[in-house]
């Protein structure tokens, strides 16, 4: 099954509208509220992915990473968050997927050093 270019381009829009929407002061404050979550080190990851001094993202990426963290925080989604055992499915869905469309650049973040030794911006 293929996916159209309508369905593409809508899907890009959506992410740009997600991560207009994306701040992030409430990203670093959900996160530190859900440290006991299986998927806190990835949403960590990619938060500082696009707020780590020096390291250069590419629209697209920045974009993803951004539209998936706002997916995360936002309270719309697919399957509402407050249903148990399945609320966090959708947003893990979008975490993993975000992570396996922009492999390279995690890749190139690890080596960058995670930030460790870069200030945030």
């Amino acid at each position: 099954m293929s996916i159209s270019e309508e369905y593409k381009a809508r899907a890009r829009r959506q992410a740009e509208n997600m991560a207009d929407d994306f701040d992030p002061a409430e990203a670093e404050d959900f996160a530190r509220s859900h440290q006991d979550k299986s998927w806190h080190e990835d949403f960590i990851l990619l938060y500082r992915m696009i707020t780590t001094r020096g390291f250069s993202l590419s629209p697209r990426t920045w974009a993803i990473i951004a539209g998936a963290l706002a997916y995360v925080i936002l309270p719309l989604d697919v399957i509402p968050d407050f249903l148990p055992g399945v609320g966090w499915m959708d947003d893990i869905a979008v975490l993993g997927a975000a992570m396996a469309a922009i492999k390279g650049d995690i890749e190139r973040f690890a080596q960058f050093g995670n930030g460790s030794d870069h200030g945030q911006t």
